[in-house]
């Protein structure tokens, strides 16, 4: 149900604060063009939460918002467009992958996909 990169997986672990739980959250109503765009911060744990685990890492949820929060990879990047958590469905497009003529078979991060990256791909992602 939640798919959470090694990258942010590291950077979660240092993150976390004793007493403290790592929560996901829809800061407000989804966005009819760009749809939920989901925040995360250390809180308190609530009795009803759902928890979703990857690698370690607990994710605190509201029941209501895990219905919408299927399939969401947590990743974190640190490039020369900026650092921090990406969040984003399976459906999403990675910014300009598009151009990447073998956009369908690749991982977006290369490191096992079947095409040659030798000077770049064209995806913009390499």
């Amino acid at each position: 149900m939640i798919e959470i990169t090694e990258a942010a997986a590291s950077v979660l672990k240092r993150s976390q604060a004793e007493g403290k739980v790592i929560r996901m959250f829809l800061p407000s109503p989804p966005n009819p063009i760009t749809g939920a765009e989901w925040a995360m911060a250390l809180g308190d744990a609530a009795k009803n939460d759902v928890i979703l685990e990857d690698k370690g890492i607990k994710i605190h949820i509201d029941p209501l918002e895990a219905e919408i929060m299927r399939e969401t990879i947590i990743d974190y990047v640190d490039d020369e467009r900026g650092t921090g958590f990406v969040i984003r469905g399976p459906e999403d497009e990675v910014d300009s992958c598009g151009s990447c003529a073998h956009a369908d078979a690749c991982d977006h991060d290369h490191s096992s996909c079947d095409h040659d990256h030798e000077g770049g791909c064209g995806c913009g992602c390499s």
